[in-house]
């Protein structure tokens, strides 16, 4: 798909394949987000169960939905946390970097959101509820789309964005976001706020990727190694 359509090629196979893509990518998505909503909250109720058999004075109160919730913050905070503790590791600093990088951007972004935004407001303590928020929506699905239609993927990142920061929302009600425009301007800031962390990892990526391979249709070196468009 990324390097553009054959000129045998129908529009129908084309769009086919980048039906199937997406099609691989929701259940990608809806598969981590089972993971982590199931898990995580199933770690706690174990953990608060555990506790008060062994007569700690723990309990558990709510609905399915707080435990959910407190489950998906435990586990934002302890990403956040083990990011930290990765960077003294040599093997693991420059990832943890890249990723604490993305997080503090996305953090500044969703508090310059908070700033400007109209209809934005943290519950509690501001700071504190921006950096929680951030930490959870880090932990979303990451997605790299490379589509041969201009400014698609960005339209499918965004809205992704926006309906991953309103189930955050929904969830929480840490952060209250008055209507469409101001949940949308949220996540465009925010958007727009890590560009530089994922020039980043791109750019790490493409340093760990291999070189592609010779191509045979041109054995001086002299000539052209990659096909003319």
């Amino acid at each position: 798909m990324t390097e553009g359509p054959d000129r045998d090629t129908s529009d129908s196979k084309l769009f086919e394949l980048m039906r199937r893509h997406f099609i691989y990518v929701g259940l990608g998505m809806a598969l981590s987000t089972a993971v982590l909503t199931v898990a995580g909250p199933a770690a706690l109720w174990a953990g608060v169960e555990l506790g008060a058999g062994l007569g700690l004075d723990a309990e558990l109160g709510g609905g399915l939905k707080d435990l959910v919730t407190v489950g998906l913050v435990v586990a934002a905070v302890e990403t956040v946390l083990l990011l930290v503790l990765a960077l003294p590791v040599k093997r693991r600093r420059p990832e943890a970097m890249r990723s604490l990088a993305g997080y503090l951007l996305c953090l500044a972004g969703l508090a310059l959101a908070a700033l400007w935004l109209d209809g934005v407001e943290a519950a509690g303590t501001s700071w504190l509820t921006l950096a929680v928020v951030a930490a959870l929506f880090h932990l979303r699905f990451a997605l790299n789309l490379a589509v041969p239609v201009l400014g698609m993927a960005s339209l499918v990142l965004v809205s992704a964005n926006a309906l991953v920061l309103w189930l955050i929302v929904w969830l929480t009600g840490l952060l209250h976001i008055d209507g469409f425009w101001p949940l949308v301007g949220t996540v465009a800031l925010m958007w727009v706020a890590e560009w530089p962390s994922r020039l980043a990892d791109a750019a790490a990526e493409n340093r760990t990727s291999p070189p592609p391979p010779p191509d045979p249709l041109w054995p001086n070196h002299h000539m052209p190694q990659s096909p003319l468009y």
